[in-house]
């Protein structure tokens, strides 16, 4: 597995190739890259043939900004430069895997760039209960109208989840077009349970590898 650091306009990112289909990591809200479930997926990707990348959205982790910029608007704006950089330098396709807030992101830049397979975990499809500015950008993206467009999409939950209820996993499996799949585990929200994450995070990527275009 071959690994490397990259510096993209101030996103840190660590990239692991291990193949031309790179499988870009969304972490949560108050996340990073660091975050045991990208270790783990870079990990498995690999081991499927299939290279990974998992980067810190501006103001979490290791770049640079502040954490209150990181709307989703903005983390949109980041994951873009992100996947103008593996297109650039690696020539490959790409999937997303996003987690809870990073779901978000992951559905709406999916809907805007026609990108397939996909994968959501512990995602939301409308945010309360954080800080203001985060909800009234995040108000501006009708998710659920977006999810209509969207096929070749796994969605995966915890029946523990905390802080997400499992209507929200229900709706956008309901909405989104086949081929589809919702997958649920003994798990919270975080996947903190090691059994837990490692099956869900090894569907992920038998999703991915099934239907990587």
């Amino acid at each position: 597995m071959k690994q490397l650091e990259a510096n993209i306009n101030g996103i840190k990112a660590i990239i692991n190739e291990c193949g031309n289909h790179f499988i870009i990591c969304c972490h949560g809200l108050y996340s990073n890259k660091d975050s045991m479930k990208y270790v783990e997926m870079a990990e498995l990707a690999c081991k499927n043939g299939l290279s990974c990348v998992r980067f810190d959205f501006r103001g979490c982790g290791e770049s640079t900004g502040k954490f209150e910029e990181a709307t989703l608007s903005n983390r949109l704006k980041d994951l873009d430069e992100v996947v103008k950089y593996v297109k650039k330098n690696y020539n490959a396709s790409i999937s997303l895997f996003g987690s809870s807030f990073g779901g978000m992101v992951a559905i709406a830049y999916a809907y805007k760039n026609k990108i397939k397979p996909l994968v959501i975990m512990s995602t939301p499809h409308q945010v309360d209960g954080i800080e203001k500015n985060f909800v009234e950008d995040a108000r501006k993206y009708d998710l659920l109208e977006m999810v209509k467009t969207l096929s070749h999409i796994l969605i995966i939950h915890g029946r523990k989840d905390e802080i997400v209820p499992l209507s929200h996993a229900e709706r956008i499996y309901e909405i989104a077009k086949q081929p589809k799949k919702i997958l649920l585990f003994e798990a919270d929200h975080s996947f903190s349970s090691n059994n837990e994450r490692r099956k869900a995070l090894e569907e992920a990527v038998a999703w991915i590898k099934k239907f990587r275009f």
